[in-house]
């Protein structure tokens, strides 16, 4: 019995690793008015980002459709294959319910969904981790459980421009959106606990930068490490080479975010995305 390994757009996977890890990839879509794109299908991260700057108004965002999921489903189960289904935090989207309902209806006994809690290269490495055990012969719950345990290892912190994105959003409080309007303050958040939290604030860039450093140091030793970005290509190298040293033998991964996640944070967000060990 074959187990497979799906996700949604949001782990920020690669084609390249999609098709080396032999992950299904769920997209979520973002609304530029009328029109409907397919995140990290239909729109490259530089047009998202060119269109996100130029756009009067923001875009939203949407989950994939209980169908889209019971259609992937339902192909991988042709060849009797098991499913180990590992999504975005429920508390920020309904991707996670959508994928419930669909396993209900294709079938619950044999399709196993995960909340991961989490979102970019944080889930996308728990996929991959769901990839390499099922590679290995192991079954469907066995599977399922050692990604439950990566839940609590996962980790997402970030310097975002501005609050605006996340406020007009709704995935963050008002209030909290002046952080980031006085005096070129920059806004540090984790995801805690499924949620987005503000965790500090730096002055200027570069303060910002270096204080995502200490927060990476301080959390010890990491099994897996990627930077993460949004229209931020030479910063997010800067980042890599400036922690490199500290990871010796650790693949430290560069990961443009794609449209859904940067509606949300806007263009120039960094940061980390990691599993502690």
């Amino acid at each position: 019995m074959v187990v497979r390994i799906v996700t949604d757009s949001t782990a920020d996977l690669t084609k390249e690793q999609q098709q080396a890890a032999g992950i299904t990839v769920v997209p979520l879509n973002v609304h530029f008015g009328d029109q409907v794109f397919r995140d990290h299908v239909d729109l490259t991260a530089d047009e998202f980002f060119r269109r996100l700057k130029a756009s009067a108004q923001l875009p939203r965002t949407s989950q994939p459709a209980v169908g889209v999921f019971e259609e992937a489903y339902r192909t991988l189960r042709q060849n009797g294959d098991e499913i180990v289904s590992v999504h975005l935090s429920s508390k920020v989207s309904g991707t996670y319910n959508s994928a419930l309902m669909a396993a209900k209806a294709v079938d619950e006994q044999t399709i196993e969904v995960v909340d991961s809690l989490s979102t970019s290269m944080a889930l996308g490495f728990m996929a991959l981790e769901g990839a390499r055990l099922a590679r290995a012969g192991k079954d469907r719950t066995t599977i399922a459980e050692r990604l439950r345990a990566l839940v609590p290892k996962a980790r997402v912190i970030c310097v975002v421009d501005t609050l605006t994105y996340l406020e007009r959003g709704g995935r963050i409080g008002k209030a909290r959106a002046l952080l980031g309007s006085l005096l070129n303050v920059k806004p540090i958040l984790q995801l805690k606990d499924g949620e987005v939290v503000p965790i500090g604030r730096a002055r200027g860039r570069p303060q910002a930068l270096s204080r995502l450093v200490e927060l990476l140091e301080r959390d010890g030793k990491v099994s897996q490490l990627a930077i993460m970005h949004g229209a931020a290509p030479a910063d997010a190298e800067h980042l890599r080479e400036r922690v490199a040293a500290n990871y010796p033998g650790l693949d430290i991964l560069l990961t443009e975010i794609g449209a859904v996640l940067g509606t949300h944070t806007g263009p120039g967000v960094i940061g980390f995305t990691y599993l502690v060990a």
